[in-house]
């Protein structure tokens, strides 16, 4: 536990460095991040032979055009790396396993490349900065709440075939903890409170199933953990599932739902 909060503290303090500075710096790091999120992922996927190349072109195009350009750029990016995953497809020929190999690759790109993509859009906002900085630290909070209240008071488990550790007094705790952080931060940021209370619920609920996605992926392939470059926590998808999601959610509620 002990090396879980150290290493959760000092991940706490880089993000904070990283999106206060912005610029070519936060682009890099969430790039890097995503690169080494599907890598993690290719790993877990193994079985299935995915085609890493065609991922790692595609969800580099998804990162550059939603930095420097638009959600739409995004979009074309998709097609893009969808029309090399067929090209790559169509090399391998008609082999049994062939479409698996073409799916599991487009589901890796979808994943990491949209959460992370999603996460330079939000930073792109006016005031967003310290709309990033909500996002991620509500996320990691009803993570560590939903951590604390159901290793301590959990006795009625969520989906026990997915994670059998996670409990409905958990997600109760780290909901609360969520929307109490992201309204309490939301009265230093432009965010209304309404915006604030809005952008806890859904936090809220999309973080938990983020992470239920990943031990989905990790049951089916029975793999405890996606990586091991982050001491108690594993790795990047161990440590980002929840907020490849709620990034996503997050930039359309504040885009389309409620705009400020």
């Amino acid at each position: 536990m002990i090396t879980r909060v150290v290493t959760g503290a000092i991940l706490a303090i880089v993000a904070v460095v990283v999106i206060v500075y912005g610029g070519l710096v936060y682009f890099g790091v969430m790039l890097a991040l995503a690169l080494i999120g599907l890598n993690e992922y290719f790993q877990l996927t193994k079985r299935y032979r995915p085609l890493p190349l065609a991922g790692f072109v595609a969800i580099a195009a998804m990162m550059y055009m939603a930095w420097f350009h638009t959600p739409l750029g995004v979009l074309g990016a998709i097609a893009l790396g969808t029309l090399m995953i067929a090209l790559s497809g169509f090399l391998i020929g008609a082999k049994q396993g062939v479409s698996v190999r073409m799916a599991v690759t487009l589901l890796g790109v979808l994943y990491l490349g949209l959460g992370f993509a999603h996460l330079l859009l939000l930073r792109d906002l006016e005031a967003g900065r310290d709309i990033v900085l909500t996002i991620i630290f509500g996320t990691w909070a009803g993570d560590t709440m939903a951590y604390f209240i159901g290793r301590f008071f959990g006795s009625h488990l969520m989906v026990p075939t997915l994670s059998p550790k996670k409990t409905w007094e958990g997600f109760a705790g780290g909901a609360i903890g969520t929307i109490l952080l992201v309204v309490l931060i939301g009265l230093y940021t432009p965010l209304t409170p309404l915006q604030s209370l809005a952008l806890g619920a859904v936090i809220a609920v999309v973080g938990p199933t983020g992470d239920l996605f990943e031990s989905l992926i990790k049951r089916d392939v029975q793999i405890k953990d996606s990586g091991r470059g982050l001491p108690g926590h594993g790795g990047v998808l161990d440590r980002f599932d929840a907020l490849l999601w709620t990034s996503v959610a997050s930039y359309y509620l504040l885009t389309v739902v409620f705009p400020y």
